[in-house]
C-alpha cells in the first residue's frame, strides 16, 4: 500500500510547528522513526522577523529565511539563507527510509521548483514514508495540484483536527 501526502493546512502563526514538534516527541516515544525539518518563528524585540530551520533528530537550528539580508533564494519578504537550505536538503534526502517525514512547510518557493521541491519530489516518488506537509491555506489547492504526479492518496487536514494524525499512520 502506498503512504499517504497529508497536507497540514493552517494559518500563518496558528499552531503547525508547534503541534507537529509534540507529535514528533510523541511518536518516538512509540518506536516510530520520524524525520524531517521544522521553520520555527523567530522574533526580534517583538517582531516578527523570519525562520529557523531544526533538522528533526538534531539540536541546532540554522538561519532558515529572514525579512533582511542576503540569502540565496528569495519569496515574498524572506531571504533563504544557504547553511540552512543545504542541511534541509540533505535531511530530507537521509529521510527516506523513515517511517514519517515531515516538512514544515512547502510555499510558494517549492511550488516554483525551489527550496525542498527536488527532495519532496524524491521522497514521494522513492520513499514508503507518510510525508507530512506543511501548507497554508491559500496554497492548498496548487500544491494539491503538484502532489497528484506522484500518484499517492493526498489528504488535506486541517490544524484542528491533528489528532487524526495519530490515526493515519
Amino acid at each position: 500500500m502506498t503512504s499517504p501526502v497529508i497536507l497540514f493546512v493552517g494559518p500563518v502563526g496558528g499552531g503547525k510547528t508547534t503541534t507537529l514538534a509534540h507529535l514528533v516527541s510523541e511518536w518516538r516515544k512509540l518506536g516510530k522513526d520520524v524525520r524531517g525539518l521544522l521553520a520555527h518563528r523567530v522574533f526580534e524585540e517583538g517582531s516578527f522577523i523570519g525562520y529557523d530551520l531544526e533538522v528533526i533528530g538534531e539540536k541546532k537550528r540554522s538561519v532558515l529565511a529572514r525579512k533582511e539580508g542576503t540569502g540565496i533564494e528569495e519569496t515574498g519578504p524572506f531571504v533563504f539563507f544557504e547553511e540552512a537550505l543545504a542541511r534541509g536538503r540533505q535531511a530530507l534526502r537521509d529521510a527516506a527510509k523513515a517511517d514519517v517525514v515531515i516538512v514544515d512547510e512547502v510555499g510558494p518557493l517549492e511550488l516554483r521548483g525551489g527550496g525542498w521541491a527536488a527532495e519532496v519530489e524524491k521522497l514521494l516518488r522513492d520513499s514508503e514514508a507518510m510525508v507530512v506537509l506543511v501548507v497554508r491555506e491559500n496554497l492548498r489547492e496548487q500544491t494539491t495540484q503538484w502532489l497528484r504526479a506522484f500518484g499517492r492518496p493526498i489528504h488535506s487536514l486541517p490544524l484542528r483536527d491533528a489528532a487524526l494524525l495519530d490515526s493515519l499512520l
